[in-house]
């Protein structure tokens, strides 16, 4: 489900730029590939802070995932499994634009952000 909420936004966002500025096939498939590794790094980092940050910084009810039993990563593979799932997308993301030059950097600072995120 998470990867076709998060992950397919930012998908469809980063292959239509690419899209514009002419990429290849073999582009637009990283791109994809980008987009839906970020979009659920997006999610997990999400589903962390939901469970381990103040209420006051992150803006919604802390927890309010784990009071609706929603399920997250956080509650299938606990804090450090969470996190390492993030890493792991997050090093997916960037091995995905690895063909690309620095004109793809703006997207590696986007992922960098969005797994180090605090809020």
């Amino acid at each position: 489900m998470h990867r076709h909420k998060t992950g397919a936004m930012i998908s469809a966002s980063v292959i239509m730029g690419g899209m514009t500025a002419g990429a290849s096939e073999e582009q637009l498939g990283a791109l994809k590939d980008y987009g839906e590794a970020i979009g659920l790094a997006f999610q997990v980092q999400d589903d962390i802070l939901d469970g381990t940050t103040d209420t006051a910084v992150l803006g919604k009810q802390q927890g309010s995932d784990q009071a609706r039993n929603k399920p997250t990563y956080l509650s299938l593979l606990g804090i450090d499994g969470a996190r390492q799932k993030a890493a792991e997308l997050h090093g997916k993301s960037l091995s995905a634009l690895a063909s690309f030059d620095e004109r793809a950097d703006q997207l590696r600072a986007i992922a960098n952000y969005i797994v180090k995120r605090e809020y």
